[in-house]
């Protein structure tokens, strides 16, 4: 059985739960004190504005790209032969400079056809001069033949007139006439002759020119047997080594241009007309001389490289994305600067800078200046629906519609000066705004800050 005692401790048990149980729902029941804002509050119907103000130092935009070859050539042998000689540089990963001579062919066989061919152009040069010597020999032949046919002429001319007075008999006039004849024959033959030779004189020029050509292939195979880099560049392949015989158009080495990279990426429409707006005239697949900015993160150092935007790469717009692919050039993939600051802005040169490679993924930033009127407005300003409020000089709010440009790392708004009803110096509402109306009243803080210091100076001033 419960003694009193027992009763009585678990009865004050329960009472004490109870009373707990009590106090910690009336203490959650009780309304928490709402926390005071510590940051500046502005007085009722006041907003914040700022200035609209003109854009004229162009339009910055980043774009993505990847590093590409400028060039890549295939050096292809033009001549079969042996290879005598291969360059220490002329394999894969290697540098070769542009004229670095990378691999000889057994010159012998082309040497034997060069002299082969110049001692058969010198016996076409001696026949052709034979063949002079005999039209002009045969020319001599010819002019004496005509002046013995001119006395021939003239003695069957006496004789004939004799003949008719019967002075002599027929038979010697005859005799007379054998006789021009056969002069007049040798006069004949003396001119076939001469055309014979005249036409030798052609043969043999053709043959001649046949041997000059002979010899300029043997001289230009012995110049083919030394082959050079045409660029300077690295080697990615070489398939050849020395004392292997290799046949004529036999690839020898490829060859990556590293003097100048280019850097393959896509603009949409709007960036590519700031770049056409810049010029006068524009060719719509050249732009205008275009600097470019070429970033890259390493291991968190920031390199720069200065580049120019050139051409559309095909003049064809990518289906998918909707932006055409095009160029930028790097005349120099091994001028990088380090940037020290980004704001400002500043980079400097340092040694053992990285070099641009192909197949790298960079960021380009476009320096266009576009001759557009443009204005600018802090991000803040800026509401759902590209729209702004500003304030007119009466304390009248206005609502409107611009047409954003883009946005900058500053948090700043760029947006076409095309609207009649904003233009720079008006002043445009940055604060938020609880339910704001067209055409209410406002006040600025520049001007509730002017009101009370005016109200301060005139409360501090005694009363006459």
């Amino acid at each position: 059985m419960m003694t009193v005692f027992s009763i009585i401790i678990r009865s004050g048990i329960s009472l004490a739960l109870i009373a707990l149980t009590a106090f910690t729902v009336g203490a959650m029941m009780q309304p928490r004190p709402i926390p005071q804002h510590t940051g500046s509050v502005l007085p009722p119907n006041s907003v914040e504005v700022v200035p609209i103000q003109r854009h004229e130092d162009g339009i910055n935009f980043d774009i993505d790209g990847e590093v590409v070859p400028f060039r890549r050539v295939d050096i292809i042998s033009e001549i079969a032969g042996r290879v005598i000689y291969k360059s220490e540089n002329c394999r894969s990963g290697k540098t070769v400079q542009q004229g670095e001579v990378l691999m000889r062919i057994d010159p012998v066989d082309y040497q034997l056809a060069a002299d082969q061919a110049e001692a058969a152009m010198k016996q076409a040069q001696a026949s052709i001069a034979e063949n002079e010597v005999q039209r002009q020999n045969t020319e001599k032949e010819l002019g004496l033949a005509k002046e013995h046919v001119e006395l021939s002429q003239r003695d069957y001319d006496r004789n004939k007139q004799l003949a008719d007075s019967k002075t002599i008999t027929p038979a010697d006039l005859d005799t007379v006439q054998q006789t021009l004849l056969s002069s007049q024959e040798s006069v004949q033959k003396l001119q076939n002759q001469l055309r014979v030779y005249e036409t030798q004189a052609e043969k043999l020029k053709v043959s001649l020119k046949k041997e000059e050509l002979a010899l300029r292939t043997a001289e230009l195979n012995i110049e083919r047997t030394e082959v050079k880099a045409p660029i300077t560049g690295v080697v990615t392949a070489d398939v050849f080594e020395v004392n292997t015989y290799i046949q004529k158009g036999t690839d020898i080495a490829k060859i990556l241009d590293t003097a100048q990279l280019e850097i393959q990426c896509s603009l949409y429409m709007k960036q590519i007309q700031w770049i056409w707006r810049q010029a006068e005239e524009s060719n719509g697949y050249v732009f205008p001389p275009t600097p470019v900015s070429i970033l890259l993160e390493i291991d968190g150092n920031h390199w720069v490289w200065e580049g120019e935007l050139r051409t559309i790469d095909g003049g064809i717009m990518n289906a998918a994305t909707r932006m055409v692919p095009c160029r930028v050039k790097v005349d120099d993939p091994q001028s990088a600067k380090k940037i020290v600051s980004f704001d400002p802005p500043r980079a400097e040169a340092e040694k053992n800078a990285p070099p641009l490679f192909a197949g790298m993924y960079v960021k380009v930033v476009v320096h266009s200046k576009p001759s557009i009127p443009l204005y600018r407005i802090p991000e803040r300003a800026l509401l759902p629906g590209n729209r702004i409020w500003t304030v007119e000089k009466d304390g009248t709010l206005r609502q409107h519609s611009i047409r954003i440009a883009t946005t900058t790392p500053q948090k700043y708004v760029l947006f076409y000066a095309d609207s009649e009803k904003v233009q720079a110096n008006d002043f445009v509402v940055v604060s938020p705004l609880a339910s704001p109306q067209e055409g209410s009243k406002v006040q600025t803080v520049q001007q509730v800050a002017e009101k009370t210091e005016t109200e301060t100076a005139t409360a501090g001033k005694p009363v006459s």
